[in-house]
């Protein structure tokens, strides 16, 4: 089994851009095409997380993975600065059957509460709701991260699964020995933390296959292990850069040291676990 974990799909809208948005919501990328993707690729499953718009209307992504719930979980944006959060997250998850909550203290603008106790509630609800917290974070959000998995993801069966985006958007030249990489090889004491390796191109100083990575691929896998590493495309930015194919294959092609069974978890089972497990529950009683 392949799941992408991480992509994004959207319709024109007329909302403004954010200016953390790398291609404009003007632009067209409709489930339908990445279905082609999947068709050409091998792709079982995939996680639809919602794109960095002002707002959040979550109802694309919600209602392309409510279509067809056995093949695709909706990520959704809840804005924790706007009173109600807990609530309107109740209402993606429950009414709309969004699989996980992403909130995205790499922009300046949503990291000024991230950590703040008044935010609580929020981690709480999504604790309750049985759904992951996927974190789009800088380096220096770090600390703050680690406060939180200590408060909400310390406990192995009733912890909150945080899953962080793209390794941290890693400083790639001050390597795995820095203070920051460092304290993110740390959260590993956290059994409900896991580590998405994806989103290289970002900070990646070396084109693909991004050699100046491998190093901080390795120390993921050496200190996480391959049970809480996942695998992520981010399409459609990707194709800006490289082609969907070399980055579904990276790992089996580079980091020759995976075994069959731990590319197995990286590309497929530890998302299904995280984002599908109602589907595969259903599966296995059939």
């Amino acid at each position: 089994m392949i799941i992408d974990a991480h992509l994004h799909v959207w319709r024109p809208t007329p909302i403004l851009p954010h200016p953390e948005t790398v291609v404009s919501p003007y632009c067209d990328i409709p489930i339908e095409l990445f279905q082609e993707y999947m068709a050409e690729h091998g792709i079982d499953r995939a996680v639809l997380v919602q794109p960095i718009y002002a707002g959040e209307d979550n109802s694309y992504v919600a209602n392309c993975a409510a279509a067809r719930p056995e093949r695709f979980a909706a990520v959704c944006v809840v804005d924790p600065r706007v009173p109600g959060a807990p609530d309107r997250l109740t209402y993606w998850v429950q009414q709309h059957g969004c699989k996980g909550l992403r909130l995205r203290p790499r922009n300046p603008d949503e990291a000024i509460l991230f950590g703040n106790p008044a935010t609580y509630p929020l981690w709480e609800r999504a604790r309750e709701l049985g759904i992951a917290i996927n974190l789009l974070m800088k380096p220096k959000n770090l600390p703050a991260v680690t406060s939180l998995a200590e408060r909400f993801a310390s406990d192995a069966t009733s912890g909150l699964p945080i899953i962080i985006d793209h390794m941290g958007s890693p400083d790639v030249q001050a390597g795995v020995n820095s203070a920051e990489f460092q304290t993110l090889l740390h959260l590993k004491r956290f059994p409900q933390v896991y580590v998405k390796v994806s989103g290289y191109y970002g900070y990646a100083q070396q084109p693909y296959p991004y050699p100046d990575c491998w190093d901080l691929f390795r120390a993921l896998y050496d200190h996480f292990g391959p049970a809480r590493l996942i695998w992520g495309s981010d399409f459609p930015h990707i194709l800006l850069k490289t082609s969907y194919r070399r980055v579904l294959l990276l790992q089996e092609r580079f980091y020759t040291y995976l075994t069959s069974q731990d590319l197995n978890l990286i590309m497929g089972e530890n998302a299904a676990r995280l984002y599908f497990a109602s589907s595969l529950a259903s599966a296995g009683s059939r």
